[in-house]
């Protein structure tokens, strides 16, 4: 289904089942996110293929998303949560799997941090899950930008029966107040929700699993304005303009460019 507004803006979707892979040159949000943020970074994970472990922060987030995918998919039939028994199962089944070929720190404490990902897991399933009646489950969707040659991707992980995009986040801290508004993801997700079903979405929401002494929900609400969703196409065209002219050079004031942080630093040290 192609929606007006779609059309007008010269983007059309191109596949919208999770089985396919797009054909064409593509970027997807979390790649055009990675370019934005490191250049270098970009290179040396896209370009060059060097794949690096996965961090202990990314796994917590990969687990509690296992368990809730496998709740909704079911949801959308039965209108009805499944026992939270089962969901703690698939979490925790997809932690361990993942635990093993991550890369942790000497100070870092897997079994701990397994203790968390069931607590945010768990208020995420009471908290959460009883409020939303699920439409789309990771629904991967491409748009074309045409006068380049290139597909932009992504998948949304939820939308809900209201038309409301969501997006589960894990954090250490409280977001501000604003982090929903500025969020170039949720612009991304905005844009391919409304060329997939054709109808204008009822607002997005970044649903914050906070780990602080006293562990909480946090969710913040957004729209998107007609100029927000032309400037996420701007910004889109400029970085794939920029890869193709082969555009690649480390950023060196990112908070994250740390030996700690990215595992590519030597490498980047070395080349750049």
């Amino acid at each position: 289904m192609t929606s007006e507004s779609a059309l007008m803006n010269g983007l059309l979707p191109v596949m919208k089942s999770e089985s396919e892979e797009p054909t064409r040159p593509h970027i997807s949000v979390s790649q055009l996110n990675m370019y934005l943020r490191c250049p270098a970074q970009y290179m040396f994970k896209y370009i060059y293929g060097i794949k690096t472990p996965a961090r202990s922060f990314l796994i917590k987030g990969k687990a509690i998303h296992k368990g809730i995918e496998h709740n909704f998919r079911q949801k959308k039939e039965t209108h009805q949560d499944i026992k939270l028994a089962e969901v703690l199962d698939i979490t925790t089944d997809e932690f361990d799997h993942l635990r093993i070929e991550t890369k942790w720190t000497p100070d870092e404490k897997p079994d701990q941090i397994r203790a968390e990902t069931i607590e945010l897991a768990t208020m995420y399933h009471t908290k959460i899950a009883p409020f939303i009646q699920p439409d789309l489950i990771e629904e991967r969707i491409t748009i074309s930008f045409d006068e380049l040659d290139w597909d932009l991707t992504g998948v949304i992980d939820l939308g809900d029966k209201q038309g409301f995009i969501h997006d589960t986040k894990t954090a250490k801290k409280s977001p501000t107040p604003g982090e929903a508004d500025k969020s170039l993801q949720l612009t991304a997700y905005y844009l391919l929700y409304r060329a997939f079903t054709g109808k204008e979405p009822a607002g997005c929401k970044l649903d914050y699993l906070v780990q602080t002494k006293n562990p909480k929900v946090v969710s913040l609400e957004s729209k998107r304005t007609e100029r927000e969703i032309a400037r996420f196409r701007n910004i889109a065209r400029t970085v794939i303009t920029a890869i193709d002219n082969g555009n690649f050079y480390p950023n060196p004031n990112n908070m994250m460019c740390s030996e700690e942080n990215c595992d590519y630093w030597g490498i980047c040290h070395r080349d750049f």
